[in-house]
C-alpha cells in the first residue's frame, strides 16, 4: 500500500504540508528509479514516518537526541554504510527540506535497515 493515507492524516494534523509531501514522493521515486525498490507502508513505514517527523521538527525547531555512539560505531562498521551515505546524499539532492546532522544520522540508520531488508528479501536491484 502506498503512503497517501498516511500523508493525508499527517497533513490534516498539521505535521506536514504539500511541499513536504512533494519531498517524500521524490524520495520514494528515487528508491524506485535508482535501486528498483518500491517503498510502501509494508516495507518503509518507519523511514517515511521519520522523514515526516523530521520535516515537522524543521518547523517547530524541536531537537532530537543524537544517535548513541555505540549505534553510530556499529552503523559505520557495516558493509552497507557507504551505500547508505550515497543514498542519503541523493535524498538530500532531490528534496528541498534540509536535514540537520542529527536527523541525517537517523536517516542513515533507516536507509541501512531498508537496504538490509530489501537484500534479505531479494528485492535490492542495485
Amino acid at each position: 500500500m502506498d503512503f497517501s493515507e498516511r500523508f493525508a492524516l499527517y497533513k490534516e494534523g498539521g505535521m506536514i504540508n504539500d511541499a513536504d509531501i512533494e519531498d517524500l514522493n521524490a524520495v520514494i521515486d528515487l528508491f524506485e528509479k535508482e535501486y528498483g525498490v518500491k517503498l510502501q507502508e509494508e516495507n518503509a513505514a518507519t523511514f517515511i514516518a521519520h522523514l515526516c517527523a523530521a520535516y515537522g521538527r524543521l518547523v517547530t525547531k524541536e531537537e532530537v537526541d543524537e544517535l548513541p555512539q555505540a549505534v553510530l560505531d556499529e552503523l559505520v562498521s557495516l558493509d552497507t554504510y557507504d551505500l547508505s551515505k550515497e543514498i542519503l546524499k541523493k535524498v538530500m539532492k532531490v528534496t528541498k527540506n534540509p536535514l540537520n546532522e542529527t536527523e541525517q544520522g537517523y536517516a542513515l540508520l533507516h536507509i541501512n535497515n531498508l537496504i538490509a531488508q530489501f537484500k534479505e528479501n531479494g528485492e535490492w536491484h542495485a
